[in-house]
């Protein structure tokens, strides 16, 4: 994968992220300590932020480091990553009698599927 390619995809998955957890590029930049403008160069793939600019999205976000840059094989993969981080930012903002229904549910569809083998 190449440089642009990656920035791409790691400014994708920060935007995504972000998103799930209902903050706004300025949100995110207060809390990590950076400019607005950053941010937003950064989820478009614009600049190549250092290690500690991503340490502080990552720590401003409360997710581990490797869930930023672990290894995306294709575009399909990483369109999955992000709506999974989407529909995680959904069921956050669910009241707990609601986040309770929608895990069990998950569980029972990925068990009849496992029974089913699909």
């Amino acid at each position: 994968m190449d440089a642009d390619n990656f920035l791409k995809i790691l400014g994708e998955r920060i935007r995504a992220i972000r998103k799930s957890k209902d903050l706004s590029q300025e949100q995110l930049a207060e809390l990590a300590g950076l400019h607005p403008t950053y941010i937003s160069d950064v989820e478009r793939g614009k600049v190549n932020a250092s290690i500690y600019s991503c340490y502080a999205i990552v720590s401003a976000l409360e997710i581990p480091f490797s869930d930023l840059v672990s290894p995306y094989v294709d575009k399909k993969t990483v369109e999955l990553e992000n709506d999974f981080a989407a529909m995680a930012g959904l069921i956050r903002k669910m009241d707990k009698k609601k986040q309770v229904i929608v895990l069990s549910a998950i569980r029972c569809m990925i068990a009849a599927m496992d029974s089913a083998d699909i």
